[in-house]
């Protein structure tokens, strides 16, 4: 239990410092671009989610430690729920309403649709 709470703690601690490190580049590069750091982050993480998970079932080719590593500790710290509803509503109470509706929206879809084509990659 205590190695496999590492692990975890190894790849999510990755995941966190990986996404930190792109959401603010993409900050710097486009100006106001803070929900959509989100976006990007989650999205990838959806794709990287559904590959990941669609080699796990392929005979075993990802071990219970590189599944711990890489799916329950690097997917679950890179992508993140909580930043996405924060930033969902803060544009409800920004009177962005539009905005906040497109921003959920595309990122429950987009989400969705990527972990599926990541998935579908792998029985190609």
């Amino acid at each position: 239990m205590l190695k496999n709470l590492v692990i975890v703690a190894i790849g999510g601690g990755i995941g966190s410092a990986l996404r930190y490190l792109l959401q603010e580049t993409l900050h710097r590069q486009i100006d106001n671009f803070e929900p959509y750091g989100t976006f990007v982050v989650n999205i990838l993480g959806c794709l990287l989610l559904g590959l990941l998970a669609g080699y796990a079932e392929q005979e075993r080719l990802i071990n219970t430690s590189v599944n711990l590593l890489l799916i329950s500790g690097f997917c679950g710290g890179f992508t993140t729920f909580s930043t996405f509803a924060h930033q969902g509503h803060t544009l409800f109470i920004s009177n962005k309403p539009f905005q906040a509706i497109l921003y959920i929206g595309l990122s429950v879809i987009i989400g969705l649709l990527a972990a599926y084509f990541g998935y579908r990659l792998t029985k190609a």
